[in-house]
């Protein structure tokens, strides 16, 4: 059995498809992992093999990844090459007995796809994620554009598609035959470290915020919250994010309040960068969007990440891969006030108080609960039915 994940933003995103594939090797599947890189005015199209020598999720992160072929095109005008790119990868997965081709979310350029759905359908099964529903915030009218494309080209090619998946928040209304899901992590890209020191009242209180900065996120409030903080502790946040308009204009307004002497902006960072800095974390930011966007309500990765790297973490948004009681989940039930960080603190020192084995309890909540293992076990579950 053999799986193609095809994902399209590998570069930020090739850690979650390595987690999904490795769920997908834990049920008996040789897998596969492929991407289209623009460089210049060409496309290359890449097909990795990855192997988990032992895909037991609670082994060691060990895979390797090996690219096994690849195609280089010239762009066209209109983005017509990845007409041709898509039909490369297809004929490899028809080529060579793929069993599932497994495509995260195309965005726009479904419409090079949709042509070829068809031919692809009659060789193996078609399973489409969507890992945000509804849409995120368009951030402008042309955004908006893509997305109802995007749903357009969908719907003509649903009945091409074995299954659809898809994250749910703000209450959307997901068509009634789609598999909801949680994101997930794959439990080996972390370290069960130390708890790091806090000696004093003045010692540095270091938080992490992973992100991927929209407008929407309202990651400048994490700023603004440092800026007001009255207490004795000192602050350091390291900020993890690829860059981006919203990235400059958070390095922008940091200077502009007086806090950049605070912050280190590390640009896109691996995972493995992010489990060697978070050794010396206290506290992670999560998901800090505000009620005027209506965003509630989040199944975010990197709440994952924290919780399997063992920084207790704050969101303005509920997230239910954590239980209502979960002791390391600050929920900020006013979304649209001021971050106190003084009443946050006080709360992470009562955490070290009482629960002084933290980081191992929230390690072992990520390896029991939130990896892709039961998200996998669904989709092969519906793939059998539909035999």
């Amino acid at each position: 059995m053999k799986i193609l994940s095809v994902n399209l933003w590998f570069d930020k995103y090739g850690h979650k498809t390595l987690a999904q594939l490795k769920s997908f090797a834990h049920f008996g599947y040789e897998t596969y992992a492929a991407t289209i890189i623009a460089e210049n005015q060409m496309l290359k199209c890449v097909i990795y093999r990855a192997e988990y020598p032992n895909a037991d999720s609670a082994a060691g992160n060990t895979y390797t990844l090996t690219e096994e072929t690849s195609q280089t095109l010239e762009k066209e005008p209109f983005g017509t090459a990845y007409f041709g790119a898509f039909r490369y990868l297809f004929d490899y997965a028809s080529d060579n007995d793929f069993d599932i081709v497994y495509m995260r979310r195309l965005m726009s350029k479904i419409a090079y796809v949709g042509p070829h759905f068809k031919h692809l359908a009659g060789k193996c099964s078609i399973v489409y994620e969507i890992p945000t529903f509804p849409f995120d915030v368009p951030s402008n009218k042309l955004y908006a554009l893509r997305d109802r494309l995007e749903m357009f080209v969908y719907r003509r090619c649903k009945k091409h598609i074995s299954v659809t998946s898809c994250c749910l928040y703000q209450h959307g209304k997901p068509d009634p035959d789609w598999l909801l899901f949680e994101n997930g992590i794959d439990i080996s890209n972390y370290t069960v470290h130390k708890v790091p020191p806090l000696d004093s009242d003045t010692s540095v209180i270091n938080m992490l915020m992973i992100a991927n900065m929209q407008s929407w996120h309202r990651s400048e409030r994490i700023l603004y919250a440092m800026k007001d903080y009255t207490g004795t502790h000192k602050l350091h946040l390291t900020v993890a994010s690829p860059e981006s308009d919203e990235y400059t204009s958070m390095q922008k307004l940091a200077a502009d309040i007086g806090v950049s002497g605070m912050i280190d902006f590390n640009g896109f960072l691996q995972i493995s960068e992010i489990n060697r800095i978070a050794e010396n974390c206290h506290i992670a930011v999560g998901q800090l969007s505000g009620s005027e966007y209506g965003v509630m309500e989040t199944h975010a990765i990197k709440h994952k990440d924290y919780c399997g790297l063992g920084l207790p973490m704050f969101s303005t948004c509920t997230d239910t891969s954590f239980p209502a009681d979960y002791p390391y989940y600050r929920f900020l039930k006013d979304t649209d006030a001021d971050i106190n960080l003084d009443e946050i603190i006080k709360w992470y020192e009562q955490i070290r108080k009482e629960h002084p084995g933290y980081r191992s309890e929230m390690y072992s909540h990520a390896r029991a609960n939130l990896q892709y293992d039961g998200y996998v076990s669904e989709i092969l579950k519906r793939l059998r039915e539909r035999k």
